[in-house]
């Protein structure tokens, strides 16, 4: 019985050139590769049938990776990248190379990415927001074009064979934009940036020479609403929906901050709106509460009239419906903004015969109007959650519906000098 059962165990696992480093075995007609790695032995498959053309191919691979063994430039996770042992040669590799300074060369761009993700997502540094957007970059562009190379194949070239990859893609069967692929190498500066200071490469500079994509005027879509466009678009909105949109224009709150509010956020009595929080997503792009974008957006806002006849109206809807949020959808749930603005915001704008653009214009409107008015531009600033007027002036001071030409200042000035019937 002993006899049967070993002749079948040599029937099923024979070596191969077992005479060279490593060998190649066929086990169950299958090959595999067979060698030692830093004092393991290893054994893994080909994905080869055991044929005397594969095993030729088989043992020319094996040979390859023997002397990257040799030569210090074999990397496990490069050859065997879904072995179930490509973590924990990864970790060793880590562990013997950190007793030496890595060059660019020696570090897979794919592992690093990982690494600095994982440090990020556990700072706490940024917002849920930002970490969403940095992981769809790094699942969408980065890994999938860099993921395989080390930092020392990083340069401007390669930044540009990026690009030209990158115009390729297509989400929602769109080309990305400029601005889009711009917004690729911001994390990923970040990270050349965190390589270059923990290994301390201190010639490293891949982003010498290259140059984003001109993009142009990432405000030219600012389109505020007129007055009279506004009065239309109000009035053609559905009943439940009206307080919400008038708060909005006379407000100038970001969406998710006008979403996250809550009925203790209202002072009736100082009449006071606190700002203290805005539905955002987290990581995975689900819908979360979470904090302003900033400091400066966490503030308190004085209710003018208009503002307060908007909450009132809101108010009637909220005593009848009860949710968690002061503005809420019919149901009394929170706001979902891609439903309100395909079932809600886009047939208001048709039925109003107003041009087609975006929820935030509303925002956008607020800050143009109250320029217009001759507002003080510290107290829109405030109002609106910024930290200074710089972007008001910038941005928004071109599309005053009515500016002027200098005739107020000379009327002010005007009573204030005397005229002594000279031209001079």
């Amino acid at each position: 019985m002993t006899a049967i059962t070993n002749e079948k165990k040599a029937q099923r696992k024979t070596g191969r050139n077992t005479n060279q480093n490593g060998s190649v075995r066929s086990i169950n007609g299958k090959l595999y590769w067979d060698f030692r790695y830093l004092n393991e032995r290893v054994r893994e498959k080909t994905g080869q049938e055991d044929t005397r053309e594969n095993l030729r191919q088989a043992r020319s691979d094996l040979n390859r990776i023997m002397i990257k063994i040799e030569d210090g430039k074999f990397r496990f996770a490069d050859e065997f990248p879904k072995s179930p042992r490509r973590e924990r040669f990864t970790l060793k590799e880590r562990e013997i190379r950190g007793r030496q300074k890595l060059q660019p060369e020696d570090v897979n761009v794919g592992d690093y990415i990982r690494t600095w993700y994982e440090r990020l997502r556990q700072s706490g540094r940024v917002s849920q927001r930002t970490l969403y957007t940095y992981k769809s970059i790094v699942n969408r562009y980065l890994m999938p074009f860099f993921g395989k190379m080390t930092f020392g194949d990083m340069n401007a070239s390669t930044f540009e064979d990026c690009v030209v990859w990158s115009k390729k893609r297509r989400y929602a069967k769109k080309e990305p934009s400029n601005a889009t692929i711009n917004k690729v190498f911001i994390p990923l500066k970040m990270i050349c940036k965190s390589a270059r200071i923990e290994h301390r490469w201190v010639n490293f500079d891949p982003f010498l020479d290259f140059r984003k994509l001109p993009e142009g005027d990432k405000y030219a879509k600012i389109r505020p609403f007129s007055l009279d466009e506004q009065k239309r678009l109000i009035e053609a909105m559905p009943d439940h929906w009206r307080p919400y949109f008038m708060f909005a224009f006379c407000s100038g709150l970001r969406q998710g901050e006008q979403i996250g509010l809550k009925p203790g956020d209202i002072d009736w009595k100082k009449g006071l709106v606190h700002v203290r929080r805005a539905i955002t997503k987290d990581e995975n792009g689900n819908r979360m509460e979470g904090d302003t974008k900033s400091n400066y957006s966490n503030r308190k806002i004085q209710m003018h009239p208009v503002m307060r006849q908007a909450l009132e109206a809101q108010q009637a809807i909220y005593d009848r419906l009860q949710g968690e949020y002061f503005f809420c959808g019919p149901d009394g749930g929170m706001v979902l903004p891609q439903n309100l603005r395909t079932r809600v915001w886009i047939p208001a704008l048709r039925a109003a015969e107003v041009p087609l653009r975006e929820m935030k214009q509303t925002r956008h409107t607020f800050a143009s109007v109250a320029l217009g008015c001759g507002e003080n531009p510290l107290w829109i600033a405030k109002v609106m959650g910024h930290r200074n007027t710089d972007m008001l002036i910038r941005v928004y001071a071109k599309h005053v519906a009515s500016p002027t030409d200098g005739t107020l200042v000379n009327s002010a000035f005007q009573h204030s000098t005397v005229n002594d019937g000279n031209n001079g």
